[in-house]
């Protein structure tokens, strides 16, 4: 045999060995980082869920917060005129609103226009509640007209069905 054949037959099983080798290494490493990107959308996804259940959570809140019921005993002082305790019970509202703005990130388009439109309803039955007492009452004119009215005319469902469809979509996140 000549020198070159000897070294092709001595050099040939390494080559392959070396070859063989690149390709495992290349699939470990493969599989390596898939299992780290497994793992990192998975935590990714359980942060996203709490996240998300504590926006249903902060807008199911904020709903019981400005029903016109709890609004009123929350906010309600004596010793102001009707016109005080309107202005004081909309700052209240839409402060409260406000402050939750953030949560539309976490929720469906359906449920935060749901949301809008209790808020909006709410603002609504205040305005009217205030446009039948006068101005210079006392706020308990106002505070009760508001509370029997609301129990009355059914507007109380605005927000109920928007609890409901956060309620809703809170439980398909399970």
């Amino acid at each position: 045999m000549n020198d070159f054949t000897q070294l092709v037959f001595f050099i040939s099983p390494a080559l392959l060995v070396a070859i063989s080798v690149y390709f495992v290494l290349q699939k470990m490493l493969r599989n390596d980082e898939a299992q780290r990107n497994f793992i990192l959308k998975k935590t990714s996804r359980q942060a996203t869920i709490t996240i998300r259940l504590q926006a249903y959570e902060r807008l199911v809140l904020l709903l019981e917060r400005i029903s016109p019921t709890s609004i009123v005993v929350r906010t309600h002082q004596q010793n102001i005129s009707n016109q005080d305790l309107h202005l004081l019970l909309l700052a209240v509202v839409r402060e409260e609103f406000e402050h939750n703005l953030s949560q539309q990130l976490y929720v469906s388009n359906d449920a935060w226009e749901a949301v809008k439109a209790a808020k909006e309803s709410v603002i609504m039955h205040i305005n009217e509640s205030a446009a039948k007492t006068n101005v210079e009452n006392s706020s308990i004119e106002l505070a009760r007209l508001i509370v029997e009215s609301y129990a009355g005319d059914g507007k109380g469902d605005m927000i109920a069905a928007a609890i409901n469809m956060l309620k809703n979509e809170a439980k398909k996140i399970f």
